[in-house]
């Protein structure tokens, strides 16, 4: 059974994971958006035209699954159709963040995917694919992520950044996490290419680290210990 946050409990982690992937460099401007379950028909997510790095809570908007404002004044992210297409095919997604990490953009840009080159690359983030450039804003987008959403918890988007879907309690910094997790492969996979093309971890390998990571994964769903429920 999942257990969703409060709504208070959103608010903050929206406005500090704004924060943080706007101090990391994985959005710039108005890039990137972010969403959260507060139950299983209410969505919490970042306004459209907002600077995620500098938000406050009364900035975010309360909507319904069909993507309908609860508050007349503000509207979600054009992009709020992405988040509604993971929390459609994985009923186990919490929370959704979409950045746009420079280096994993400029691996789309080369035509080149994220290998699994790395161990934090097979248990932290699993196979992450590479959707078809569509354009922003647009219904276009969902399409082209959704067949990878039932299979991956991450996707490079062609042009166009990266989603990571969250689970658990802490849903929102988990999905900040495989962001900042998926450029910084993307950045050792770049500069490694400059002397020779990167290799991916032999199958034997990935087996292995695919047992730890469903292990990791099992943790991070279950219910949060009752000295963890205010964090």
């Amino acid at each position: 059974m999942i257990e969703f946050p409060s709504e208070r409990q959103a608010r903050l982690a929206m406005v500090e994971v704004g924060r943080r992937l706007y101090a990391r460099a994985l959005i710039n401007g108005g890039e990137g958006n972010l969403s959260c379950r507060l139950g299983p028909r209410r969505l919490l997510c970042t306004p459209a035209g907002v600077n995620k790095g500098f938000l406050s809570e009364d900035l975010l908007v309360v909507t319904d699954m069909d993507g309908e404002a609860f508050h007349e004044l503000r509207q979600p992210s054009s992009e709020l159709l992405l988040h509604l297409a993971c929390f459609e095919e994985r009923e186990d997604c919490v929370a959704v963040v979409h950045a746009h990490p420079p280096h994993a953009v400029a691996l789309t840009l080369a035509g080149e995917e994220l290998l699994p080159c790395m161990p934090e690359a097979v248990t932290a983030l699993g196979e992450v694919p590479t959707a078809r450039y569509a354009t922003p804003g647009t219904e276009k987008v969902a399409e082209a992520v959704r067949p990878y959403l039932r299979n991956s918890d991450c996707v490079l988007m062609e042009r166009h950044g990266a989603l990571a879907m969250g689970f658990g309690h802490r849903a929102l910094f988990d999905g900040c996490d495989k962001m900042e997790m998926i450029e910084g492969v993307a950045r050792v996979q770049l500069l490694a290419s400059l002397k020779r093309a990167p290799t991916p971890l032999s199958p034997d390998e990935r087996r292995t680290l695919d047992a730890q990571r469903e292990a990791n994964l099992k943790r991070v769903k279950s219910p949060p210990r009752p000295w963890e429920r205010d964090r």
